[in-house]
């Protein structure tokens, strides 16, 4: 049983369903329906019920979906984000996390249609250690993404942009000379496999910003694929790719030999 309240405006539950419970698959929430197996305030719902501010949605999937944790010690938790949750929020995989493993502390942050390492921690101690890492740029963040066309391969290509963060329009602009406005960027990739229209690239990533690495990519002329706002909706339906092919693939750490948790430069936290 997963039950979940409902806040918005009034809309029918089949349109809403996947929102407030995005660790179920599409099949799985349409099963519980056909099964009358989901429960609004509880009364048995149909696909044609209404949902209304405040309703208390009650759920009973065959089986739950399991969180999957990638590393955890005493001080840091590791787990893998699916594509299509919001990494924080109301209803999110921050909120799924924490309802399954208590009080833990999101770190950062990955694009809703990017899957991959979120990284939490579990006490104030970490939780310092690891801000004042990450806004050095001493934990660094591996990503795997396909992008459209053919970059440079054998060996490692850095882009260095200048950043803006256009909060209006919901988007990263790039350029490649200082503006008024915008901020020095850094990312560094390799190819790992070329295929006939695209390629496999491994991105390095020590300070993030808003699609700060979809945006470069594209900028430099390598979109990727699926990216609706960065890419072309052409080529991603001509190569049926439907969402973000970018994933967070691991995360390695530089801290300073004094810090409590320099036992972390000795581990890699990998898919």
């Amino acid at each position: 049983m997963i039950q979940r309240k409902y806040s918005g405006e009034e809309k029918p539950l089949k349109k809403v369903l996947s929102e407030l419970f995005p660790e179920l698959s599409y099949s799985e929430l349409q099963s519980c329906l056909r099964k009358k197996d989901v429960k609004i305030d509880g009364v048995r719902a149909s696909s044609d019920s209404f949902l209304r501010q405040g309703a208390v949605v009650t759920v009973y999937p065959k089986k739950k979906r399991e969180i999957k944790v990638i590393f955890e010690d005493e001080n840091l938790l590791a787990c893998y984000k699916p594509k299509g949750i919001a990494s924080e929020g109301e209803i999110s995989f921050e909120s799924i996390v924490r309802e399954e493993k208590g009080d833990v502390r999101l770190m950062h942050r990955l694009d809703t249609n990017t899957d991959g390492v979120l990284l939490f921690t579990k006490n104030q101690m970490a939780y310092q250690e690891v801000f004042v890492a990450m806004k050095e740029g001493r934990i660094v963040k591996t990503y795997t993404a396909e992008v459209y066309g053919h970059p440079p391969a054998g060996k490692e290509v850095a882009l260095d942009y200048f950043y803006k963060k256009d909060a209006e329009k919901g988007r990263a602009l790039i350029s490649d000379r200082e503006k008024s406005g915008f901020v020095p960027v850094h990312i560094s990739f390799h190819v790992i496999k070329q295929k006939e229209e695209s390629s496999v690239v491994s991105v390095l990533l020590h300070k993030g910003k808003m699609h700060q690495i979809r945006a470069m990519l594209a900028f430099y002329g390598c979109f990727i694929l699926g990216d609706g706002k960065y890419g072309s909706d052409e080529v991603n339906r001509r190569l049926g790719v439907s969402k973000t092919a970018l994933t967070a693939s691991a995360l390695s750490f530089e801290l300073p030999p004094n810090s409590p948790l320099a036992y972390l430069n000795t581990i890699k936290i990998a898919l």
